[in-house]
């Protein structure tokens, strides 16, 4: 019962998942993705808010003040006057003359309106800073998007060839099982040594260790997956693993390798640092602006206030304590650095991609290799099952038979696993992982 539930295992009611579906589904649910996107369009609302510092800006203000006494105006002098003109008037008639101009509590409310009219280039300044900003999220949300797409190929054939592998385990310990079975009735006939019998028995148990690691392997391949992809369920994996020799030279990449998200990234940065360094030299220049006020509360306005105000007004810092100077030299120092890191970063893709194209070809030249010695090894096995059941060959030589063949199969599933992961990170090194599918669309060999 146990050796017909490891060679006929329960049908799993996980859900099948193309690996493009599992690219579709890591983009739409991944929280590093969707944080990334948030990110972008945060962005984007402060390139919006940085373009409405080019219009008016309105202010509403009220407030309510109360003072220490009443603000009046004393009018005696005019008083004297007429009674100097008017002597025969008596003082009494004539009563002290003062003008009220301020009660001791007051309101005020009013719409302020001011806009600017040359600032030196600050503005604009502000506006290129938010607009490099917002390219650098999109570089940096498609550099994340690069990334996970070779972790999913990571997990997506590593669940794959750990399947793969744990099919291989299970034949190989049936195979052993069969073996074991004849190394018996050999020894009940006499044919073979108490020895011989006992190696198979050990070569079995091996066997059976082996094939619960790849169980286990299985089981931890699948959560990976399933983390990545933020599923709840199950999923079965059904695009196999691949090899493909359509690359084409590396030259072809090294001259797109240009366009790499992190290149666009640094670029962004090194822009905003530019536009640093242009707002910082605005402030040596005046502020020009149009302003006007209109009062909204009129009750309580004096005979000096008026109702409505417009203007042009002008604001020039004289003396800072050099901090103005000290701000360009730390942006055009900021500037600087972007653009050595600029240069280091492209240097180092061009080398990262060298790199890994000739690891892609090292995989792909493993599998090849790995195609002859499969055909030795399964003639291999038939020959020494064949001499061992006509006592030319020792149950020694049938399981070191098997376990050759049941290595290699392993070796060229593994092979192929290196190959699709080379790819995906070669593709992602030169920024062009969504080339990915395309190039497994088109796979000229594929591995079951």
């Amino acid at each position: 019962m146990a050796l017909f539930g490891l060679l006929f295992p329960p049908v799993s009611d996980a859900r099948e998942l193309t690996f493009s579906e599992g690219l579709v589904r890591m983009r739409q649910s991944h929280e590093e993705i969707q944080a990334a996107s948030q990110r972008e369009e945060s962005r984007r609302e402060a390139v919006a808010a940085a373009r409405g510092l080019y219009w008016p800006k309105l202010d509403a203000q009220t407030r309510y003040t109360q003072i220490d006494d009443p603000v009046t105006i004393d009018l005696s002098p005019i008083r004297q006057a007429m009674l100097k003109l008017h002597s025969n008037i008596p003082s009494s008639a004539i009563p002290p003359f003062s003008l009220a101009v301020q009660d001791r509590s007051y309101w005020r409310a009013e719409v302020i309106m001011t806009w600017p009219l040359l600032d030196g280039g600050r503005i604009s300044a502000v506006n290129g800073a938010a607009k490099a900003g917002l390219i650098e999220a999109q570089a940096a949300g498609e550099r994340l998007s690069q990334n996970l797409t070779s972790e999913l190929v990571r997990r997506y054939f590593g669940l794959q060839v750990a399947i793969k592998v744990r099919e291989v385990r299970r034949e190989t310990f049936g195979n052993l099982s069969e073996h074991l079975r004849q190394a018996r009735l050999l020894e009940e006939g006499g044919l073979i040594a108490r020895a011989e019998r006992l190696h198979a028995e050990v070569a079995l148990a091996d066997a059976d260790r082996e094939l619960k690691r790849s169980e286990k392997d299985v089981e931890i391949s699948r959560i990976a997956l399933a983390h990545i992809l933020s599923e709840g369920e199950d999923v079965e994996t059904v695009s196999p693993l691949f090899i493909t020799d359509q690359m084409e030279p590396l030259a072809f990449f090294l001259e797109e390798a240009g366009g790499h998200p992190i290149q666009r990234e640094i670029a962004a940065k090194r822009q905003q640092a530019v536009e640093g360094v242009r707002a910082e030299r605005a402030r040596w220049f005046p502020e020009v602006y149009l302003f006007g006020v209109r009062e909204l509360y009129r009750a309580d306005l004096t005979v000096l206030d008026p109702t409505w105000a417009v203007g042009v007004g002008a604001n020039f810092t004289l003396f800072d304590g050099g901090a103005r100077t000290h701000r360009i030299l730390a942006a055009e120092g900021a500037e600087r650095e972007a653009a050595l890191l600029e240069q280091k970063v492209a240097r180092d893709i061009a080398m990262l991609t060298e790199k890994r194209y000739r690891e892609l070809l090292k995989a792909q030249e493993q599998f090849a290799a790995l195609k002859a010695a499969l055909r030795l090894g399964e003639e291999n096995l038939r020959t020494r099952r064949l001499a061992f059941r006509e006592g030319l060959a020792t149950s020694l030589d049938v399981v070191d038979a098997e376990l050759s063949l049941s290595m290699i199969r392993i070796e060229r599933l593994r092979s192929a696993y290196a190959f699709d992961v080379s790819l995906a990170e070669f593709l992602e090194a030169c920024g062009k992982s969504d080339r990915f599918e395309s190039y497994r669309l088109a796979a000229t060999q594929e591995v079951r």
